[in-house]
């Protein structure tokens, strides 16, 4: 069963004599007040100190990225899983890539070790290696048949591995590009699953996208911004993808959005449903 070990706070000594007196690693809380500055004012803080100081993932948890196409999502992504402590999950992180080539992705999956596979399951790990980290699912496009044809192949792919992730717990599935997943290959239904119902099971939905509005074909389920503990805004100057803040429960969607349209390229508002609270994380 677990517990919440908590000091007293008499000395700065106390955080790191329970450390050492726990066998488990442990997460230590902070208060909303160390992300709010004066007067209510959104602090800023450059990423390397975010990522060592305040990023802090948990079982379960549901994170969101939104923001426009080449303002560093998924670069975002992968400096969050490197700060992020994985040796709770049944099954490696496991990223689902759609698009038939991305080098920021391939880059990316070679920089943290993570094992590129074409099919779910993993094929079988010769009994010398090491487990990976992670993985990088990413199943061949059919370049000889019709789109929809293709997508029922992609779609077969993604699912079997998010209804495993689900049900096996304490996982992490990351959807680098959800509109595609959701409204192109029709796993709305597996991605809600995750969003509604994960959080008890341990496991966890990283969801990322670039048109929250969605397009005639389809929208991305609301569940996107109203289930995740954290979510990542970038600056978005469509106004109808931006009317998608009222969503996010806890906070006026006016701050929100005054906030995330005095960001920078590559900068992030972050915002933390248990508060809630919200800081400005710096390029």
């Amino acid at each position: 069963m677990a517990t919440d070990p908590e000091t007293n706070h008499l000395a700065d000594i106390d955080p790191i004599v329970v450390q050492l007196a726990c066998p488990r690693p442990i997460h230590f809380m902070s208060k909303s007040e160390l992300f709010t500055g004066f007067l209510g004012k959104v602090l800023r803080f450059d990423r390397a100190e975010f990522l060592a100081e305040r990023w802090d993932y948990r079982p379960g948890e549901h994170v969101s990225l939104i923001c426009p196409t080449q303002n560093g999502k998924t670069t975002m992504i992968w400096d969050l899983l490197q700060h992020t402590d994985t040796s709770w999950c049944n099954v490696a992180p496991v990223m689902l890539v759609a698009k038939p080539k991305d080098p920021v992705v391939a880059r990316g999956l070679a920089a943290v070790g993570y094992r590129e596979i074409r099919d779910w399951p993993p094929p079988p790990r010769a009994p010398w290696r090491d487990p990976p980290p992670g993985y990088g699912l990413w199943p061949p496009h059919l370049t000889e048949v019709d789109p929809a044809t293709n997508n029922i192949h992609l779609a077969g792919v993604f699912r079997r591995a998010l209804h495993q992730l689900f049900w096996k717990g304490n996982t992490i599935a990351i959807a680098d590009e959800t509109y595609h997943l959701s409204a192109v290959l029709d796993l709305a239904p597996e991605l809600t699953r995750h969003w509604t119902q994960g959080a008890g099971m341990g496991s966890g939905l990283w969801s990322a996208t670039q048109k929250p509005s969605g397009t005639q074909q389809g929208t991305i389920p609301s569940f996107m911004y109203s289930s995740p503990t954290h979510t990542f805004l970038g600056r978005d100057p469509d106004a109808r993808n931006r009317k998608r803040f009222g969503e996010i429960g806890g906070i006026d969607p006016r701050q929100i959005e005054e906030t995330v349209m005095g960001l920078q390229r590559f900068e992030w508002l972050y915002i933390h449903r248990n508060g809630p609270t919200m800081c400005i994380v710096s390029a």
